[in-house]
């Protein structure tokens, strides 16, 4: 919740900007997956994380630990595993790409970004992720790690050009 509240306090839209927040009890309005926190449970979360959050209406992946606010992209990580709100909308991100990731459909920036983080094409279809990496098609087993497959990207190539890759010239021999 600590970058929830970091970026809520840093960073809105100017299209999804909002008033300023009431300081009057029961007029605070965060919204994650269409429900509504009370002032108690918002205390409780700005002060175990020291943030403000800002009003707002949000969205919360708990396997992930994704959030952004609704109808917009990934806006950071936080903890996953946290009872907030209700499911998570597919429609959450307002995506269009047909890729979807714990019933989240992406929109284009957050697949371009997943995409570019694994360093292969990722197809329409329905998918799994949990906060470790571990990922797979929705209700089937661990097929990969997207931490280790960006590990495994960004390794320097071996082969006659390793060295080009070390030093910035080519030597062969």
């Amino acid at each position: 919740m600590q970058e929830l509240g970091r970026a809520a306090v840093s960073w809105v839209p100017e299209s999804q900007s909002q008033p300023p927040p009431s300081e009057e009890p029961g007029k605070r309005s965060v919204i994650i997956n269409s429900v509504k926190l009370s002032d108690d449970q918002i205390e409780v979360l700005e002060n175990a994380y020291r943030v403000r959050i800002q009003d707002g209406d949000y969205w919360y992946d708990p396997m992930t630990g994704g959030w952004g606010l609704r109808g917009g992209p990934t806006s950071g990580v936080m903890q996953a595993g946290l009872t907030l709100g209700a499911a998570m909308p597919a429609d959450a991100s307002n995506g269009n790409t047909g890729v979807f990731i714990n019933g989240r459909q992406l929109p284009v920036q957050d697949l371009m970004l997943l995409q570019q983080v694994v360093s292969v094409p990722i197809w329409p279809g329905r998918y799994w992720l949990d906060a470790r990496g571990n990922c797979g098609f929705e209700g089937g087993p661990m097929m990969g790690n997207i931490f280790e497959s960006a590990q495994q990207s960004n390794t320097p190539r071996q082969g006659i050009l390793s060295t080009y890759d070390k030093v910035g010239m080519v030597v062969i021999g």
